[in-house]
């Protein structure tokens, strides 16, 4: 006989929602209820919009780490909100990474490994529950990643998946558009779409995303003419630290570059939500899926993401802008996750959320000043076939580690190699504890270790396969102009 979670894991996507929705019906079938009524945040809200910043590290946002780089934009949205100092990805690869924030889930729970893979049905979305609540629903896409063949884009009335750089032009990896065409793209829609009382909204940047190919105007701002840093190199938050290829030091240039550009399209995205009367009734997120590695120990020449849960790749940006700024510039070092998204949004107006998920809803009214105990875990989605032998998960013989306090290990079980760092006293890793093996470090080490292996036992994953369809669709457009 299969186990009550089990059961209810069973249940069609549209039972559900339907527990999912009605608050009074939870309790017998054993779906708590997350929010028990809207809080009081001053002007109720009625429009939810979550931001998504790809490939986006942390110390290049200046709400976060102050530097050369420019984002005056995201840090005024900060200044306006609640930002939490401690958010790990679970994932380090952008389709993982969004399913959790859309599920509530860790990968090995919602089933999708790394990009590629199809989100299986039985997974209920935010987009869902919002649109069962009466949200009309829109999603605005910066790249194949999240396309909806995948199934990220379940209950979204309208998705936006209009690319105009393809897949091998310009060696971009994937079809994609810039910021500019996204912002485009949410206020035509908006124009056209007038009327609705109620509105979530998912808009997704991909800029920093390698290639890093800002606009003129953004590039100028970093590299001089002769390609040499247009700043102070003690004022950029990365070439100051290892040695660098000139080719590398382009890049780490360019990538600033890409931020800022990015970072006036979240300036115009702003002015498009105030302008259209959404912004001072809404909640308003704003993360970054993941990081990415710039060449900096201890991941050596890495310019990439999704190898490694170190810092620059696992640690995200996440602030929420609550209805009429209320809580403008709070700041908390309460240990969030992207699993934390859904049951969030569904406290916050009122819903439920599943049962059958990872995270807990951020109460940003009774924020703990410092919740040491909470255990958080992310994963690194490379390498790919050779490593994926474990029956328990796709990844977890991969890069993955778990955080408690000030303490992160990182275990990488193909390599039969761990890691324990101090991030208070360590913050760029340069200094695996375990190397001096200290009694006291060895515990901590073989605790974390422990509470790793246990969260890996509990892994239940959906079915999910591989789609390869846009590799097909590239060769069938270069047939079609007769290259192939």
């Amino acid at each position: 006989m299969p186990s009550p979670a089990r059961a209810r894991q069973a249940l069609s996507r549209r039972e559900i929602l339907k527990l999912g929705l009605a608050g009074t019906a939870c309790g017998a079938f054993g779906w708590p209820l997350v929010g028990c009524g809207r809080h009081d945040y001053g002007d109720t809200a009625r429009h939810v919009v979550l931001i998504s910043l790809d490939t986006t590290r942390r110390d290049h946002i200046g709400c976060y780490q102050r530097s050369a780089v420019a984002t005056p934009h995201i840090d005024r949205f900060a200044a306006e909100g609640l930002r939490c100092n401690n958010h790990l990805t679970p994932a380090t690869t952008t389709l993982a990474s969004h399913a959790s924030m859309f599920t509530g889930k860790y990968p090995q729970n919602h089933g999708v490994p790394r990009n590629g893979f199809v989100l299986h049905r039985e997974n209920p979305l935010l987009a869902e529950i919002l649109g069962a609540a009466g949200f009309r629903t829109a999603g605005f896409l910066g790249s194949f990643a999240l396309d909806s063949r995948f199934g990220i884009a379940r209950g979204f009335e309208h998705y936006d998946q209009e690319f105009d750089i393809f897949f091998g032009e310009d060696g971009a990896d994937q079809n994609q558009r810039r910021a500019r065409a996204v912002t485009d793209a949410v206020d035509t829609y908006l124009e056209r779409a007038r009327g609705a009382d109620r509105r979530f909204l998912f808009v997704h940047y991909f800029d920093p995303h390698q290639p890093y190919d800002p606009p003129a105007e953004y590039a100028a701002r970093y590299v001089s003419p002769s390609g040499t840093p247009a700043m102070a190199v003690g004022n950029h938050p990365v070439l100051p630290f290892g040695e660098h290829t000139a080719v590398q030091r382009q890049m780490i240039l360019n990538y600033a570059g890409e931020i800022s550009y990015m970072d006036a399209e979240v300036g115009r995205l702003f002015e498009v939500l105030q302008r259209r009367d959404i912004l001072d009734e809404a909640l308003v997120i704003l993360t970054s899926d993941h990081g990415e590695h710039l060449g900096v120990a201890p991941a050596g020449e890495a310019m990439d993401h999704g190898w490694t849960v170190y810092e620059p790749e696992a640690r995200a940006i996440f602030c929420l802008r609550l209805p009429g700024a209320r809580l403008a510039g709070t700041l908390t070092r309460t240990p969030t996750s992207h699993i934390d998204i859904l049951p969030t949004v569904c406290r916050f107006l009122g819903l439920t959320a599943p049962e059958e998920i990872d995270g807990r809803a951020l109460d940003p009214d009774r924020l703990a000043p410092d919740d040491d105990d909470r255990l958080l875990f992310a994963e690194a989605t490379k390498p790919w076939e050779e490593v994926e032998t474990d029956p328990r998960w796709t990844n977890a013989r991969k890069p993955r580690c778990v955080c408690q306090g000030s303490y992160k290990y990182i275990r990488t079980a193909h390599l039969d190699h761990e890691e324990l760092y101090d991030l208070d006293a360590d913050r760029l890793e340069q200094t695996n504890l375990l190397k001096a093996g200290t009694a006291q470090h060895r515990a901590i080490a073989e605790r974390l270790r422990n509470e790793l292996e246990a969260f890996t036992n509990a892994a239940h994953p959906l079915p999910t396969r591989f789609d390869d369809s846009q590799s097909e669709e590239t060769r069938e457009r270069l047939r079609s102009l007769g290259y192939l």
